[in-house]
């Protein structure tokens, strides 16, 4: 395996572990503190302020086109 196949693999795994870890502090947070609420709104807002920003993206994408 070359270095490059082996720089890849290490980012993969490292990429593996923090997103595990990740998921596993935020399962914490959620279920298990007294910040299990605000944890709740905040993620539900980040997803809906990313779902409202990809269709305003489309939007403009769409009225700013050149006609054909």
């Amino acid at each position: 395996m070359n270095s490059l196949g082996r720089a890849n693999r290490l980012i993969g795994l490292a990429i593996l572990f923090i997103s595990i870890s990740l998921f596993l502090i935020y399962s914490y947070f959620l279920l298990s503190s007294q910040w299990g609420l605000l944890i709740l709104q905040a993620t539900v807002l980040v997803a809906v302020g990313a779902l409202a920003a990809v269709m305003a993206w489309i939007g403009f994408t769409m009225a700013t086109a050149p006609r054909t």
